[in-house]
């Protein structure tokens, strides 16, 4: 049976080869291939007019927000598939229709300080048919808490969720069970 199967796999790839694949290449089929070649040098280009905002100082529970304005100064269609944030606490929308060249384009970004405070940086990675496929825009903000009394002071090994317990005595009997353990 293997043998027979073997002879079949030769034979079926003998008479595979023998065909002249350049024979099956219809001229239509040609022609759009090279028009399309000739577009792979034509990518979008995003050109933004900041890539960083620095909202500074604000109080936790604030939202922040703002807008990263870009043209599209390449020479095909801007297509962005996806952004992605660097944490939930940030939101954005962008653009879902291609933006053509010369055209302007705008991605909304909502930063969420709650239960954010200190020094904050989140990263906007933007994903494009761009030469560069993968963008980055930066927020910063310095999150002050709600109460500045209520400022983290438990250390690593406390829980403050946690309320001191006694120790609870056991019974005699229970002490010698275990002990008996040891």
């Amino acid at each position: 049976m293997k043998r027979i199967l073997i002879v079949f796999l030769i034979t079926a790839l003998a008479v595979s080869c023998s065909d002249d694949p350049s024979k099956k290449v219809k001229p239509e089929n040609l022609q759009k291939a090279k028009e399309q070649m000739s577009k792979m040098d034509k990518f979008p280009e995003m050109k933004f007019e900041y890539t960083e905002v620095d909202f500074g100082k604000h109080k936790e529970g604030e939202i922040l927000d703002t807008v990263f304005v870009f043209t599209n100064v390449g020479e095909a269609p801007l297509i962005i598939s996806k952004v992605k944030t660097s944490c939930g606490c940030t939101a954005s929308d962008w653009p879902r229709q291609p933006v053509q060249p010369g055209e302007t384009g705008k991605i909304a970004v909502s930063f969420n300080t709650n239960h954010k405070t200190g020094n904050q940086v989140k990263t906007i990675t933007i994903h494009s048919n761009e030469k560069q496929l993968t963008r980055t825009l930066k927020i910063k903000a310095q999150v002050e808490p709600k109460n500045p009394a209520q400022k983290k002071t438990a250390s690593k090994t406390s829980n403050p969720k946690i309320k001191d317990f006694k120790k609870i005595q056991l019974p005699e009997k229970n002490k010698l069970l275990l002990e008996g353990e040891k």
